[in-house]
């Protein structure tokens, strides 16, 4: 059996100066290959687009990347791999030495659309009933689920583990079935000792459990596979009155996190933590979100507002519907970074050469990290694999993302794990070679990126770096991304058709804003070019110096171009913007018809 090259190599990093690479390219003629390693420099280059680091602004806490043991995942390693191959393959999904260090799992409660058969912990004959669970059994999962979440936890002990059903017990809902229907009023008190025993099952086999979530994307009700609609009027109810009481009686440490669905639907964890009882309640750990509707920046929304909530990607499938699955996994695990998630959860660990089994009119067309051959046990290892490796691999449990802009066709995000060591993770999404470099504390380094590549960059920072100012940026040789934004409130990136690629500044109205500090105008500007798009009011674009409400130094006129993605660049006049500044932008003036304009970068002259 054939492990990926990257296990011959373990992650070191030589010394301050050094920096180590890895590459993928968009071909996967190189896949997380260890590069020739990069040195810093004093001082750079003023003309060459710039990747700023700042350790010394933080973001979120990283808690892990990974995928799910669903019961197809379970089944075809525990039983089809060879066991004598099968602790090289879990080495190489956990351990971040040997392999990509996967740090959280996910886990359906009972069977998911990826699963052999339909089961749940608590299965009774049509008609029957037993609120009482006296049957509850979780045997199903000690045959392959559990003695391998044991195996993960042994080789990565920081591993994360959440839970939750894609349906509870038919006989709970209105369908009578896994598939299809609402929960029964009359069983939300059976529903919420479902996740009691569920936990304290887990917890007596040595696989404690740190998240639920109630129910999987609980706005879609699929009709051949197990599901449930759970409206967020539905979930507060019970929740609030049911679940939490529940875990509480049973002192039991496990969190929810709420919604567990796409990011187009901000209104649903808005409902739930609007109420008191539940945003007050130190029982729910977050929002968890998957990527298959919206734009990440929905989650920089909900933290705005809810800044002690943390959000988590709990799915985001790889598919053969996905055109070029390099640039979709760079470029959204990327900008789910800059937005706050603190974790990125791929969905199936493992499927067979024929992407399942799964349950009829389930997902047929996802992909898994690795690939085992139902016939021989061979293990492949997909894209999918590889580009989650570019951060899993290298940014661990507990390390915090810090500040780093963006560059025109460059994206980033970078980390600062518990041990001091930095991480960059940028990615080309132009189609052609780009050159750039790295800035930290006055030392760079350049570094040329293959068109669609990506790359981790991995070193330790010099002694006292981290008591030195935080870098500026020119605000004359360097056109700035919208998206490089130190803070901002009220708008939210998303991946933009422009020509320098890249993630704008979307969803704006009257009063949103983005800061962009220690910009160094020099001994002063007179214009900067805009690039804006707009299908909405069009309004006007306001530059402030130093705080939000501080000196004006231009405004801009937006024009309604035709569509959000439909761009032009205008160029008004500005003054007063001298020496180093923070730099506020503010969109002003937004008609009733909705958002203002898209920002994309701007540049001063």
């Amino acid at each position: 059996m054939k492990f990926p090259h990257l296990l011959l190599a373990s992650v070191c990093v030589l010394n301050a100066q050094t920096v180590s690479v890895w590459l993928t390219t968009d071909d996967q003629k190189s896949l997380l290959q260890p590069q020739a390693a990069v040195s810093f420099s004093t001082g750079g280059s003023a003309n060459i687009a710039t990747v700023f680091i700042d350790e010394l602004k933080r973001y979120q806490t990283m808690e892990g990347f990974g995928a799910s043991f669903t019961d197809s995942s379970a089944w075809l390693m525990n039983k089809i791999i060879p066991a004598a191959s099968l602790p090289g393959v879990m080495n190489s999904l956990f351990d971040h030495n040997g392999g990509i260090g996967i740090s959280f799992v996910r886990n359906p409660m009972g069977a998911s659309d990826l699963a052999r058969s339909l089961y749940s912990y608590d299965d009774m004959p049509a008609g029957a009933t037993d609120p009482n669970l006296s049957s509850f059994s979780i045997a199903h999962d000690q045959a392959d689920i559990i003695p391998l979440l044991r195996q993960a936890k042994s080789i990565n002990p920081r591993l994360k583990i959440m839970a939750n059903p894609w349906s509870p017990p038919g006989w709970m809902k209105t369908s009578g079935s896994m598939i299809g229907g609402s929960l029964l009023p009359a069983s939300y008190t059976s529903f919420a000792n479902y996740f009691v025993r569920y936990l304290q099952a887990y917890a007596a086999a040595g696989v404690p459990v740190d998240y639920v979530s109630l129910q999987n994307e609980p706005l879609y009700l699929p009709d051949a596979y197990p599901g449930m609609s759970m409206p967020a009027t539905d979930q507060l109810v019970i929740l609030r009155d049911y679940v939490l009481p529940a875990l509480a009686a049973s002192q039991l440490a496990a969190k929810v996190l709420i919604y567990d669905h796409n990011w187009d639907q901000s209104r649903y964890p808005q409902t739930i933590l609007a109420d008191s009882t539940v945003a007050a309640s130190a029982q729910i750990g977050g929002i968890a979100w998957h990527w298959y509707g919206g734009t990440p920046g929905a989650m920089s929304l909900l933290h705005n507002q809810y800044p002690n909530r943390n959000n988590y990607v709990t799915e985001a499938s790889g598919g053969t519907w996905i055109a070029d699955e390099v640039k979709t996994d760079f470029e959204t695990i990327t900008q789910s970074m800059r937005n706050w998630s603190s974790s990125y959860v791929k969905w199936g660990l493992a499927l067979d050469e024929n992407r399942g089994p799964f349950i009829k009119g389930g997902c047929g067309d996802c992909t898994p990290l690795i690939t085992v051959n139902e016939g021989s046990g061979a293990v492949t290892y997909n894209i999918d694999y590889y580009t989650l490796g570019h951060f899993s691999k290298f940014v661990l449990p507990g390390a915090v993302r810090i500040y780093s802009s963006n560059a025109p066709r460059i994206v980033s995000a970078a980390f600062m794990n518990p041990r001091g060591t930095e991480v960059l993770v940028a990615y080309n999404d132009s189609s052609s070679s780009q050159t750039f470099q790295v800035t930290s504390h006055g030392r760079s380094f350049v570094y040329t990126l293959p068109a669609l590549a990506g790359a981790t960059f991995m070193w330790t920072p010099e002694s006292g770096a981290r008591n030195r100012i935080s870098p500026s940026i020119s605000a004359v040789s360097q056109q700035i991304q919208a998206s490089s934004y130190n803070d901002m409130y009220g708008l939210q990136t998303e991946t933009t058709s422009d020509t320098d690629g890249g993630y704008d500044l979307g969803y704006s109205g009257d009063g949103s804003w983005a800061e962009y500090r220690n910009i160094d105008f020099a001994s002063g500007v007179s214009s900067v070019s805009i690039r804006v798009a707009s299908a909405g009011s069009g309004g006007t674009l306001e530059f402030h110096l130093d705080t939000l409400s501080g000196p004006l130094a231009g405004t801009a006129t937006l024009p309604v171009t035709g569509g959000w993605q439909t761009w032009t660049t205008v160029t008004t006049p500005v003054s007063g913007a001298t020496a180093i500044r923070n730099l506020f932008v503010v969109f002003r003036n937004g008609g009733a018809s909705g958002g203002i304009a898209n920002l994309n970068w701007f540049q001063f002259h």
